[in-house]
């Protein structure tokens, strides 16, 4: 056979992990394979120096190679023409990580009502510098291939542009920033768009009309629907995010009808969590209040013929291209041996101040303080052996162990008792039911929803 180079294409990183030794990672769509040990050689061997054709290389391999050229993976090169050095082989000693929810900084421009950081105080700091690139050094040694970015409020984070700089030339892909709109330029837009990165913009718009009594802040509803204007028009991906309160809970149909206006894609809706400023009180909605506020939007949103993705609070979820309602919450039904949280083991989240934790739910309560803290330890470290580590490989069986009646109610396979975060904030305890949760399935509510959905059939919705 005559010689035969290849090489990686420029968005494919050749990564590996204690627990996956060998992997392709596209850091600019976040795809991601895992690798047989044939794969891996082959992969490896798209070098621009290694010479596929010579008798090393066997058919079997000759196929690999010609399948990776085929998706997009690999491509025929002069000898010498090597990829760049950051897709080399690199193994982490920790277990696959696949992304961090980042929040840069514990300061905001607003004083929302139910900031669970508790902004604008500023409580998580806002970190330098210097321990921001420790950070990110930290993700690459991780071989953390995905990050997003929040706050408080990360436009006031003056180093912004840089951070996401760093991150583009270590291969880490931006999926997200978290922002409640208010200072968003075109410029940054345009700076982010020469990196080469795309991340979906999560925008904070909590009504029609009553923006600025929830937020805090006068003036700010008319910048944040410029700024989803502003973000769509740039070709970036929108998702509104709206929380519902009483004050509130009257604009929702006014609300959807500006999404449509928009052209936001995709819109989602829920109640806050009872930790940082939220602590319930006379505005707090019953789960009922806010299921009939919800039927109301799906309903108008079936007859729209599903103009865009829309997330009900845990009732309902669904897009142009789903159908019927989530049969068992749009998830593998649970046993006893699913682990406790997929969302954990692939992105935890990370305070300004450097504590890492399961997830935001879980800022400001008891364990908040037992988590890990990256400016002490490193990231490869704590994911490896730490408490966080230990909450990552929880088990489903922990949770019933502790309550057994769960095994009985005949939901537990959906629900899986809730989240371990509400059951914290709702309960004071972990290992608890979540009552969030024991309210939408025993009460039915994700049943309605669902019959609802299947109501307007494929042709019905189409036609209206």
């Amino acid at each position: 056979m005559a010689a035969c180079y290849a090489k990686l294409k420029p968005e494919w990183l050749l990564r590996g992990w204690t627990d996956i030794p060998w992997a392709l990672v596209n850091w600019k769509n976040g795809d991601y394979r895992r690798l047989k040990k044939d794969g891996f050689y082959v992969a490896q061997s798209c070098d621009g120096k290694t010479d596929l054709g010579s008798m090393a290389f066997l058919p079997g391999h000759i196929a690999l190679l010609n399948k990776f050229i085929a998706e997009g993976i690999a491509e025929e090169c002069r000898a010498g023409d090597m990829p760049e050095p950051c897709q080399e082989y690199r193994q982490a000693a920790n277990p696959m990580l696949r992304g961090i929810h980042w929040a840069i900084t514990g300061r905001c421009n607003l004083n929302c009502r139910y900031c669970f950081m508790e902004a604008p105080s500023g409580r998580y700091g806002h970190p330098g510098q210097e321990a921001i690139r420790g950070l990110i050094n930290q993700f690459e040694r991780a071989n953390v291939h995905q990050v997003s970015l929040t706050g408080g409020e990360p436009l006031l984070c003056e180093d912004l542009p840089w951070i996401i700089g760093e991150l583009t030339a270590k291969r880490i892909r931006l999926t997200e920033i978290v922002t409640n709109g208010t200072l968003l330029t075109t410029g940054l837009l345009d700076s982010i768009k020469r990196m080469g990165q795309r991340p979906v913009f999560k925008i904070s718009f909590d009504g029609v009309g009553v923006h600025d009594i929830i937020r805090g802040t006068r003036g700010t509803e008319a910048l944040v629907t410029g700024s989803i204007r502003r973000i769509l028009a740039a070709g970036f991906t929108v998702a509104v995010t709206t929380t519902v309160d009483r004050d509130n809970l009257g604009s929702l149909a006014e609300t959807y009808g500006l999404m449509k206006e928009l052209g936001a894609p995709v819109w989602l809706i829920g109640r806050p969590q009872a930790t940082g400023n939220w602590c319930g009180g006379p505005t707090a909605l019953s789960t009922e209040a806010m299921a009939e506020a919800c039927l109301d939007l799906q309903r108008r949103w079936l007859a729209d013929g599903r103009p865009f993705y829309i997330m009900l609070e845990r009732f309902f979820g669904g897009g142009p291209d789903v159908r019927t309602g989530p049969r068992d919450g749009g998830q593998e039904l649970i046993g006893p041996e699913s682990y406790e949280c997929q969302a954990v083991r692939e992105k935890p989240y990370l305070l300004p101040d450097g504590r890492l934790l399961p997830c935001a739910g879980y800022t400001g309560t008891a364990l908040q303080e037992k988590m890990p803290n990256l400016l002490q330890r490193a990231l490869s470290e704590v994911w490896s052996d730490s408490p966080l580590r230990s909450l990552a490989e929880m088990r489903k069986r922990e949770v019933l162990d502790q309550n057994p009646e769960c095994a009985g109610c005949g939901m537990f396979s959906s629900c899986g008792a809730g989240c371990r975060a509400y059951a914290l904030t709702e309960t004071g305890s972990l290992l608890a039911r979540d009552p969030v949760a024991c309210a939408v399935w025993k009460g039915g509510y994700r049943k309605r929803f669902m019959e609802t959905a299947e109501i307007a059939t494929p042709a019905t919705a189409g036609n209206q």
